[in-house]
């Protein structure tokens, strides 16, 4: 890569910035003439004018403020890049995104004990519903649900999922499990899952369900649920813990699984880091303590 010394970048930034040679000279801690020289040396490599004078001062040229800008812009990258490697390295840091849902009813009721086994660890939780990217280092791995196809990543399986449907235990449907020609006739609240997958185990795939209120995050749904709003479509991993505290029912005994899975995903170009592969064997053991308790 053709450079220009890092040196006079530096000193052409503080210039553009404060405005006078001898305030650049104060925050970089070496003199008038180092920074008039470091100047002069940036536009001899680039065979550009960026300054000129201005009385008894310097001004920038049109090029240099274009420049400028340019520059400023790219050693702030410079400088978020290494304070982020700085703080990984001084301490142990991992940056989870994961899906607000799974993350509220499924990982925090569990996740006190990986970071009591992980004393010195910097456990960042980025809830998103978008598929993260890892441009920048800002996330080092991610839990999505899907199929796992997606490009430029590692996809270790998590765990399976089912569906079932809910409601508030107040809410009037009679004795349980109930048909599912009771359940449909009731105000439906949908989020993302789809019915066609539990009408056809259900038997009844030729019906089709209206949905009351419709949500782009199952977290609000399960929340109208145990407000009484209606019967949610939802997947067994986040309903679990609201079943066995009362606060929703399961209906009926129909749960067939879910098509997707949770993955756990991270770049292809970096490897498993030590926190990450601790991450890992954690919520395996998780996921076994979980399954266990359903069978």
């Amino acid at each position: 890569m053709k450079l220009p010394p890092l040196a006079a970048l530096r000193a052409f930034e503080a210039l553009a910035r404060l405005g006078k040679v001898n305030l650049a000279a104060l925050e970089l801690h070496v003199t008038h003439s180092a920074v008039s020289h470091q100047i002069r040396s940036l536009e001899e490599y680039l065979d550009v004018r960026l300054t000129e004078r201005n009385g008894r001062g310097v001004v920038l040229t049109e090029e240099g403020r274009v420049y400028a800008y340019q520059i400023r812009q790219t050693l702030g990258e410079i400088a978020g890049v290494t304070e982020r490697f700085l703080s990984k390295t001084r301490h142990p840091q991992l940056t989870l995104s994961v899906l607000p849902s799974f993350g509220m009813f499924w990982l925090l009721p569990r996740l006190q004990g990986f970071i009591d086994a992980q004393p010195g660890l910097r456990l960042k939780l980025a809830a998103s519903m978008e598929f993260s990217s890892f441009e920048g280092g800002l996330i080092d791995a991610a839990i999505r649900f899907g199929h796992g196809q997606w490009p430029d990543v590692h996809c270790e399986p998590l765990m399976q999922d089912s569906l079932l449907v809910v409601a508030a235990p107040g809410f009037n449907l009679g004795c349980l499990p109930v048909d599912a020609e009771s359940v449909l006739g009731h105000p439906l609240l949908h989020a993302s899952e789809s019915w066609s997958t539990w009408l056809a185990a259900a038997g009844v795939e030729q019906m089709r369900p209206l949905a009351a209120l419709e949500f782009t995050d199952s977290t609000l749904m399960l929340e109208a649920a145990r407000l009484g709003y209606g019967i949610a479509l939802t997947r067994r991993s986040i309903a679990h813990a609201m079943i066995q505290c009362g606060q929703l029912v399961k209906l009926t005994d129909v749960e067939p699984l879910h098509a997707s899975r949770y993955f756990m995903l991270w770049p292809t170009h970096t490897q498993r880091s030590a926190q990450l592969a601790s991450l890992l064997t954690w919520l395996r053991n998780e996921i076994a303590d979980y399954q266990s308790s359903l069978s």
